[in-house]
């Protein structure tokens, strides 16, 4: 039985809050550090990336438009030096708005699923989260995700990834063929999945059932390590079967 979502309204206030975190970790710091889980980012690459993310989704929701909007289309892209978290906040801001007045039942091009607001409420819900443990990792601040969230995020990832017509995830072809498959499992929350591969790519079911490999581990635990977020050193989830597995998997599905 597939995952029941957050509600839209938590979707949204969970963007404003990841959006405000990562722009109070930008104050101050460092902005040319290097970003560890993006290696070919300094931090205000990682803002420039998140809040042209923001106003592109914005822009896209604001016109509810039909079709892909073009980057070229996103009024106010230019970063000032020394206002990038004012500016990361303020495309955020503006998008979450956007979103709450026109509620989760808008059509809306979106790049997986049909889109919808609804769809881009719950997506603009982990690009926040995402790039804000992108941001705790640069300034050396442990992540820490809400359970229930970090559940979500497994599943937003996955259900996405369903869908093969979804171009975000440029390594999915590598998962097609036989066997190989893996068992999901967060221990604090309910979340169970289960992945295998086809001639096309891979199916996605709920529930316990036996795999080739699991990874097992709390909903933070298991989120951090299918989005290539563990900070280095941490153990992150167990692992069970042939290592290989799993990280066939986690190659397969990278966003991107």
């Amino acid at each position: 039985m597939a995952m029941e979502w957050l509600s839209h309204e938590q979707y949204l206030d969970h963007a404003a809050a990841h959006a405000r975190q990562a722009a109070e970790l930008a104050q101050g710091a460092d902005l040319g550090a290097a970003v560890p889980s993006c290696p070919d980012w300094a931090l205000r690459d990682l803002l420039f990336h998140t809040g042209m993310v923001y106003r592109w989704i914005g822009e896209t929701v604001g016109r509810k438009a039909a079709e892909r909007v073009p980057f070229r289309e996103v009024p106010d892209r230019e970063m000032p030096e020394g206002g990038e978290a004012a500016w990361l906040l303020a495309g955020a801001e503006r998008t979450v708005a956007l979103l709450r007045e026109a509620g989760p039942d808008v059509a809306v091009w979106g790049w997986a699923h049909g889109g919808g607001t609804r769809w881009w409420g719950r997506r603009i819900a982990h690009e926040s989260l995402v790039h804000r443990i992108d941001a705790e990792l640069t300034v050396g601040v442990r992540p820490e995700a809400d359970a229930a969230l970090a559940a979500d995020n497994i599943d937003e990832l996955l259900t996405n990834a369903s869908d093969f017509d979804a171009r975000a995830f440029t390594s999915r072809g590598e998962l097609a063929g036989a066997g190989d498959s893996l068992h999901l499992h967060c221990t604090d929350v309910p979340g169970e999945w289960q992945l295998r591969r086809t001639a096309e790519a891979f199916t996605l079911e709920y529930g316990h059932a036996k795999a080739d490999a699991a990874v097992r581990g709390s909903a933070r635990d298991v989120m951090l390590w299918l989005n290539g977020r563990l900070p280095q050193g941490e153990p992150g989830p167990e692992q069970f079967g042939e290592e290989r597995v799993p990280q066939l998997w986690r190659a397969g599905l990278s966003l991107t």
